[in-house]
């Protein structure tokens, strides 16, 4: 291209963007004077707004789906997205499954308010990614740390560092802390000592597979403490717990022995002068043990004369079954006989929940005393329930009257429960299992079994059984009927019986309950269980409970 062609193109250039710029002048001044239209959202009165964030957001733990929604909520106009960045509370909670971006952007839009924070790691989602990191990024506002939850089942790394740096942070204003690791994580479990063991700000602490000094400082002033062990259980540094925060108001052991504990010295006759605490403010207590001496000794050295509610659970190995002693532990309950011996004796308020052959929950409950007890064996045959019951019973000089619930019943349940003769109400399961040598038998075939022996003579299973609901037992009334009729003998018969020398044990008249949806044939039997002699009264349907 010659210099005359290559300026006549310049030039057509130049001509056609000034055409184009000129066209283009009236659609920007009309895009200028254009009015806006405002969304509803962005004309909302930013009080209003507040409040719904309050609702959709409120102060307590966010997933990550949920703090996607609230990026959303920040285009939705420009004065939503500066009202959620100008609320801090809305970003004091960080987790460590957020993004490493988003968790910055809390620590920054939270601005100086207290944080809590969250490290946790899941079966199903493993360790988040960049923990490390994160954990390091946390750490440099430790001091701003209010409340932290640290649950992780996986390692963090091959030698457990990070877990310790993290759990050494100087976070002096932390208020509540749960720190959990899975059993057999590191070989030595980590210790806690934030602030260098001088934390005094906490009051809620709950602590799993964590070591903690018993002389330190975070266990001072606490209204909540749980701690799980594994080992040999550190009863005088947990006793003096009570001591070192005389406010505390829930108190929560779960221990598993691995063997080594002395149990000889937590005998309450060991020391001539056993150590003795009155916690005042203690309003509820659970304890989950596989040996009831350590649950005595800790029930025994410390008083709880304003506890509400009394949670055991028994989780006892097949190996230390035999080994068994309740009167330890009857004997320190002892301090709870005025709430817990009413109980025994008050209709309704001792209840029995059979589970399986092997699992059992014991509920009792005073209204007066506005006190509950409850007691859970896992792992341990029924026998061992009753024994417990009956020597606590015998402890606190307390008749034992109980109410018994059963769940999918076995006819070797029924049979053993049948020899209690604690039990005045009877709720039946919906199915009966019968043995195979007796297929087809039902409950109330095994109620109407008489039994023979020299003492008491002729009796029945439940000899004591005042009230028996069968509303949820697919049974024919038939065969309801034909059980009273067994179960209660006529006097005539019981005269005859009375000539022969032979000793009856009569069972007491039934408040019987059946279920609520009859059969035509039922209409000639029902009028029948209503008159006899062996029915006090009859109703329909499931309880009200």
């Amino acid at each position: 291209m010659n210099p005359t062609n290559e300026q006549a193109v310049r030039l057509e250039l130049r001509r056609a963007r000034r055409e184009h710029l000129n066209s283009a002048e009236p659609r920007a001044a009309a895009a200028r004077n254009r009015v806006t239209h405002p969304t509803p959202g962005s004309q909302l009165p930013a009080e209003l707004t507040t409040i719904i964030l309050k609702l959709r957001f409120p102060n307590n733990y966010r997933s990550t789906e949920e703090m996607k929604e609230l990026y959303a909520l920040k285009l939705v106009s420009k004065a939503w997205k500066q009202l959620i960045e100008h609320t801090p509370w809305l970003w004091t909670y960080i987790s460590a499954d957020y993004p490493i971006t988003v968790i910055q952007e809390c620590l920054r839009l939270s601005r100086n308010h207290p944080l809590r924070i969250r490290v946790s790691s899941s079966r199903f989602h493993g360790v988040p990614k960049n923990v490390i990191q994160k954990l390091q990024l946390l750490q440099l506002h430790s001091g701003r740390w209010e409340e932290l939850d640290y649950n992780t089942l996986e390692e963090l790394s091959a030698d457990g560092q990070p877990i310790l740096e993290f759990l050494e942070s100087p976070a002096s204003n932390l208020h509540r802390l749960v720190a959990s690791l899975p059993d057999n994580l590191l070989e030595n479990p980590p210790t806690l000592n934030l602030a260098g063991g001088k934390v005094n700000q906490i009051k809620h602490l709950s602590l799993q597979n964590v070591f903690i000094p018993w002389s330190s400082e975070l266990l001072t002033g606490l209204e909540t403490f749980r701690l799980k062990v594994e080992g040999i259980v550190p009863v005088e540094g947990i006793v003096n717990v009570f001591v070192k925060s005389p406010g505390l108001q829930f108190f929560d052991l779960s221990y598993q022995g691995g063997g080594g504990q002395n149990i000889a010295t937590l005998s309450p006759f060991a020391n001539p002068t056993p150590f003795h605490v009155v916690a005042n403010s203690l309003k509820k207590v659970n304890l989950c043990f596989d040996n009831p001496h350590i649950a005595s000794a800790i029930l025994s050295q410390v008083s709880m004369p304003a506890c509400k509610t009394l949670n055991l659970a028994a989780r006892v190995s097949r190996a230390m079954m035999h080994d068994i002693q309740w009167q330890p532990l009857s004997l320190a309950l002892s301090q709870f006989a005025l709430k817990i011996g009413p109980a025994m004796t008050e209709a309704g308020s001792t209840e029995l929940f059979i589970l399986s052959n092997s699992s059992a929950d014991w509920v009792m409950s005073s209204q007066e005393e506005e006190f509950r007890f409850s007691f859970r064996f896992s792992g341990l045959p029924l026998y061992c329930f009753i024994e417990c019951a009956r020597d606590l019973a015998m402890t606190l000089e307390s008749e034992l009257e109980l109410e018994v619930w059963t769940d999918k019943t076995s006819r070797s349940i029924v049979q053993e429960l049948g020899e209690w003769s604690e039990i005045t109400k009877l709720h039946a399961a919906s199915t009966f299992q019968s043995p195979y040598e007796n297929e087809g038998e039902t409950l109330p075939d095994y109620l109407g079994q008489v039994q023979m022996n020299p003492s008491p003579g002729l009796s029945w299973p439940f000899p004591n059984l005042q009230e028996l609901d069968l509303s949820e037992l697919e049974c024919p009334l038939l065969k309801i009927f034909d059980m009273l009729n067994r179960r209660y003998l006529p006097d005539s018969d019981l005269q005859t019986m009375e000539d022969l020398d032979i000793s009856i044990n009569s069972p007491p008249k039934l408040d019987l309950r059946v279920r609520d949806t009859l059969e035509w044939e039922d209409d000639t039997i029902v009028p029948a269980i209503e008159i006899h002699r062996g029915v006090r009264s009859l109703e329909y349907g499931r309880p009200e409970i």
